[in-house]
């Protein structure tokens, strides 16, 4: 079912729809205790004191409670525990501020030069996760999958929250040990290892022999965008901001000028220089956890509430690709965490509250040209994982596929604004699924690893599952909470889980 909007209708129609999730504001906080538990432990001990002399028939005086009450009381005493509170207030917020930075330059420097080892292998560029795939209709795919095989496993000392990327001989996997790790496809045998020092929850960024990542989580303050010389395995650069750089930049080109664009949380998004790692543009409407989508020299991004505060406005803005300039705001009714995807007349989201309680999710699409408002497909949990479309020349269709928090994935006809078919992978206990689905071109089939329930391969036409694997003959034989999506390549699929096992599979057939 969709939710169609005219030009009139749409301002009427968000308020409703924000209006439909609840908020429960979850933060930690200090308060000044220095004198009540003082005063409460004293008048618990007299009590306590009292009724066990009562069994024994003896009467307490209450002069010792009395006095004491009396001594901590005084304006001095006072005084000193407002002053002892502020001053272990400011010690504590110290502590989560240093707490939350990147470690210093000259420690990725230190460890850089110390670790570094060289290369001579040829590096493709793998600028960003794939997301729009189009269909010939003509070479004839692949209707059976055969078995799937393990082919290799590796342990990392923490687990991978995001997907790898695919360069060269080489599989690259960020870890929250605080380094990208550099697989041999072949054999799972780590070739080297780059050290950023604080959780590496981004996928990597490969570029004219370079690599690129973000760092930290929601928290972290600060963060930057690391480069490393792929040939020397040297630490080259990297751009700060003042916020989190946990979602994976991209480079594109248009009209002879290369751009990566990141986005930094609180900080907003940057357009930067790959080559110089020097600011063109940067701007703040919002608080941006998604990548962008670029299309036809338009930058394309979306905003979510900020953790702690349901209140925040929350906008989907385009951008000029060159100036940063914006084309058009449109307010969202709900909070969008990962890339939008572009269809030929919409630009549509997959929104979902993730930091505040909610069992409601949209796909919003917007008119590319215009932000006006067209049409929304809800769902009962919110949308988090990374979409993607899939367009046929043949027939004109746009086929959208979305996964969301209870582990559903589901496809969606644009041009009919109806949702073609869903499938539940998770147990009926799964309400924090992470991931996303990938398409495999090979052979028109969908794969997603589930949370909880292993892996699945499913026909993007009609949603049948083409195949489901679970690791009962592997060397590790429990599957992980995973969050990361498949990364696919040829016959082989990669999946890596929060415990740090790192799998290959292929389909042998």
């Amino acid at each position: 079912m969709a939710i169609k909007f005219g030009l009139m209708e749409t301002m009427d129609v968000l308020p409703i729809l924000s209006t439909r999730v609840t908020g429960l504001n979850y933060s930690m906080a200090i308060i000044p205790t220095v004198l009540i538990p003082l005063t409460g432990l004293t008048v618990l001990l007299s009590s306590l004191a009292t009724v066990i002399a009562s069994w024994f028939g003896i009467q307490l005086k209450m002069e010792g409670p009395k006095q004491l009450l009396e001594v901590l009381l005084t304006k001095k005493v006072i005084l000193s525990a407002i002053v002892l509170n502020f001053a272990m207030m400011g010690a504590y917020k110290g502590y989560l501020y240093t707490k939350t930075l990147p470690v210093p330059l000259f420690w990725i420097q230190y460890n850089s030069t110390k670790n570094a080892q060289t290369s001579i292998d040829n590096y493709e560029n793998s600028p960003e996760r794939i997301q729009t795939f189009n269909l010939s209709g003509v070479e004839k795919k692949i209707s059976t999958v055969g078995e799937l095989n393990e082919i290799w496993t590796q342990k990392f000392p923490k687990g991978t929250f995001r997907s790898g990327a695919i360069s060269g001989h080489s599989l690259f996997l960020g870890s929250d040990d605080h380094f990208v790790h550099e697989l041999n496809l072949e054999t799972g045998t780590v070739k080297r290892n780059f050290y950023i020092g604080t959780q590496v929850t981004p996928r990597p960024v490969i570029y004219q022999s370079r690599l690129f990542v973000g760092e930290g989580n929601h928290d972290t303050h600060h963060a930057r965008i690391y480069s490393f010389d792929l040939k020397t395995g040297k630490f080259s650069g990297a751009f700060q901001t003042k916020g989190h750089t946990e979602t994976q930049p991209i480079i594109k080109t248009y009209k002879d000028e290369t751009l990566m664009f990141l986005t930094a949380g609180k900080d907003g998004i940057y357009a930067i220089s790959p080559d110089t790692l020097k600011e063109k543009w940067h701007a703040i409407d919002g608080h941006i956890d998604a990548t962008v989508s670029i299309e036809d020299g338009i930058v394309y991004s979306g905003t979510g509430r900020e953790k702690g505060n349901n209140q925040d406005r929350i906008f989907a803005v385009t951008y000029e690709f060159s100036s940063g300039k914006i084309i058009w705001k449109k307010e969202l009714p709900l909070s969008n965490w990962m890339h939008p995807i572009i269809g030929k007349k919409d630009v549509c989201y997959a929104l979902g509250e993730i930091y505040f309680k909610s069992n409601i999710g949209f796909l919003h699409c917007l008119d590319k040209k215009t932000g006006l408002a067209d049409f929304s497909i809800p769902f009962e949990s919110p949308l988090i994982g990374k979409p993607l479309i899939i367009k046929n020349k043949e027939n004109g269709n746009e086929i959208a596929v979305v996964s969301s928090f209870n582990g559903e994935v589901c496809a969606i006809n644009l041009q009919s604004q109806t949702k073609i078919w869903c499938q539940q992978t998770g147990n009926k206990k799964t309400t924090y699924a992470f991931s996303s689905v990938n398409f495999d071109a090979k052979r028109n089939l969908l794969w997603y690893a589930s949370v909880d329930n292993g892996f699945y391969g499913f026909h993007f036409e009609n949603g049948e599952i083409a195949a489901h694997w679970q690791p009962t003959n592997s060397a590790y034989k429990k599957w992980n909470e995973t969050d990361a999506s498949v990364t696919i390549k040829d016959n082989s699929f990669f999946i890596s889980d929060m415990e740090g096992v790192i799998r290959r599979l292929d389909i042998l057939n």
